[in-house]
């Protein structure tokens, strides 16, 4: 008998790989998501410690200059944040791009799947039809009944 053969092997294999590669590049993305939020939660803190500092010095009679300086630095902390929140914006929707390309490389790769064991399926049927005929052949010779070519086993 001849061993199953899936024509679409090769399309199989690449579209494994490119489900691996798309989970990969999604854990990357997530890594950078978590680092990018804790550069924000940082740069929250140091907003708040600035704030902090600001508002004690206010409290407590500052000279202008002073408060001038402070609230200069609270601006830059500001910054610093709103740019770390852009970036975990960033970080984000391309964490998302990445889960949809994951989603469409796992959806093609089971479609193939799919396919792949429906055929094995109709290979396995085949076999065991073929394997029936010999059987039965073999039955009818056992019994004297006329003879089948038997040519086909090769």
């Amino acid at each position: 008998m001849k061993t199953f053969s899936f024509p679409l092997e090769s399309q199989r294999t690449l579209r494994k790989q490119r489900e691996q590669a798309a989970q990969t590049r999604y854990a990357r993305t997530l890594t950078a998501c978590e680092a990018a939020e804790h550069l924000l939660n940082t740069a929250n803190g140091e907003l708040s410690t600035g704030r902090s500092v600001l508002s004690g010095e206010l409290t407590h009679g500052a000279t202008a200059n002073r408060i001038q300086q402070l609230r200069t630095w609270c601006m830059v902390l500001e910054i610093r944040r709103n740019e770390c929140q852009a970036a975990l914006d960033e970080a984000r929707r391309a964490a998302e791009e990445a889960f949809r390309f994951l989603n469409a490389a796992a959806r093609e790769r089971e479609a193939l799947d799919k396919f792949h064991e429906k055929s094995h399926r109709g290979w396995l049927r085949e076999c065991q039809q073929e394997e029936q005929k010999i059987f039965d052949e073999l039955a009818v010779q056992r019994q004297g009944g006329p003879t089948l070519e038997l040519s086909r086993l090769n």
